[in-house]
């Protein structure tokens, strides 16, 4: 059978969508390699969110081109937001014998097979409205899968690509959605994040996101329920409350703030305050005491002066996040952003960024050490690549290194005895059969 091989960029969407593109080819007959050099089929999904993440794709695209010359009829493809954004170029300029955007996946058998009958060039990326309800893609990792419910984004923030690469929302019905839960965790699956840009966008009929978290996570009991991402201005009580009266829903909340500043905030079209945003954190931590808080943030933004990104650094203190995905402003052709004056300058905003890094650093440092000493659940996911010990996940999404003898998918309560850097480390009790849960 025809071999294929997949190398994924970008977020967990993507990993999840390089999930269905694996269903589509292994129902076509193909069968997966993790050896580019034993593959008929050279594929990447590709992320457009920043500039970097385009020019390592690019990068690897010569890789799989030097591979393709070594074999009579090799297949070199790039799927996802690339594929959307660069299209046609991808193959005039950098030589792709396929482009797909992220709503055609369904047609990848039907184009490599035309490319290996002797047609190269083929794009493939028209919008529609495709949700793959009826693909229910095998997750890469025994313990813990994505699940998508919605697709697309609405809310066009004036430096994201996203809503023109990946289209408008829509929302899959919650039956499909409950399906590939269902699936998931009859197959041993113990966490499971439920995905989209907005999760809080969701929209089945009457059905909101808060509906079916209480559907996935009651028909799912001993299953981790977790959620991405959710936008600030969507966030409201009844979330909250729907959180705190499930159990299994983890106790972990990503909310992406983007700036500090409201003059920011505005140009960013992000529809909230500063004040608001932080109501809204109280609100979460008055209803979750133990909520995990995590956001992204972006500075070098055009018209940021030192006073805007010192009303971030204000915020970041103030919040007291647990981790931060922290980003410099990449322009990204088509958003509007790219038209806004004065720009900041590189050194300006690598400046900011260090700072950023280093405040956030600190304050990540002393969120772990509070874990010092306390006795935690922990989902086991496997070796840690790093260390001898494994890697164990909490709750609230925190990552904890556990040494003793245990396996993927246990979950064990140990008490955290050192931080390692800003890692902690656990000791599994000796009389570890009476921690270790299947």
């Amino acid at each position: 059978m025809p071999k294929f091989y997949i190398q994924t960029y970008g977020c967990q969407m993507n990993v999840y969508e390089s999930g269905v593109v694996r269903r589509v080819l292994s129902d076509a007959g193909f069968t997966e390699t993790t050896d580019e050099h034993d593959a008929d089929v050279l594929l990447m999904m590709t992320c457009s969110v920043r500039s970097h993440a385009e020019q390592r794709a690019l990068g690897r695209l010569g890789t799989f081109r030097a591979l393709r010359s070594e074999r009579v009829g090799r297949v070199v493809g790039v799927l996802g937001c690339m594929a959307q954004r660069f299209a046609d170029a991808l193959v005039t300029d950098h030589r792709a014998d396929i482009v797909v955007g992220p709503d055609e996946y369904l047609r990848l058998p039907e184009l490599i097979a035309r490319v290996q009958a002797g047609t190269t060039g083929l794009v493939a990326t028209r919008q529609t409205s495709e949700c793959y309800d009826a693909v229910m893609p095998r997750p890469d990792n025994p313990v813990s899968a994505f699940v998508t419910v919605m697709r697309g984004c609405d809310n066009y923030c004036t430096y994201c690509i996203v809503p023109h690469v990946k289209g408008r929302e829509r929302s899959r019905p919650q039956a499909s959605v409950m399906a590939e839960a269902v699936r998931h965790a009859d197959s041993g699956v113990k966490d499971i994040t439920l995905l989209g840009q907005n999760v809080l966008a969701y929209r089945d009929g009457t059905r909101r996101f808060p509906d079916l978290l209480r559907a996935v996570a009651s028909a799912l009991p001993r299953v981790r329920i977790r959620f991405l991402t959710s936008h600030p201005r969507d966030l409201d009580s009844s979330l909250l409350e729907t959180m705190q009266r499930l159990p299994n829903v983890c106790p972990s909340l990503h909310l992406p703030v983007q700036s500090g500043s409201n003059p920011i905030l505005e140009r960013m079209n992000r529809g909230y305050t500063r004040e608001e945003y932080l109501a809204k954190v109280a609100l979460c931590r008055e209803v979750l005491p133990e909520v995990c808080l995590t956001t992204d943030v972006l500075v070098g933004f055009p018209s940021e002066t030192e006073a805007d990104f010192k009303a971030t650094l204000d915020l970041i203190e103030q919040v007291q996040f647990d981790f931060a995905y922290m980003f410099r402003f990449s322009f990204r052709p088509g958003t509007r952003a790219g038209e806004f004056r004065p720009k900041v300058s590189e050194a300006d905003g690598g400046r900011r960024l260090a700072r950023l890094i280093e405040v956030q650093n600190r304050i990540t440092a002393e969120s772990n050490r509070g874990m010092l000493n306390k006795e935690l659940e922990l989902l086991i996911e496997g070796p840690s690549p790093r260390d001898t010990g494994w890697l164990g996940r909490t709750v609230t999404n925190k990552i904890v290194i556990v040494k003793g003898r245990c396996a993927p998918g246990d979950k064990v309560r140990c008490r955290v005895t050192r931080i390692n850097g800003w890692t902690p480390v656990a000791e599994l009790p000796a009389r570890a059969a009476a921690t270790v849960t299947g």
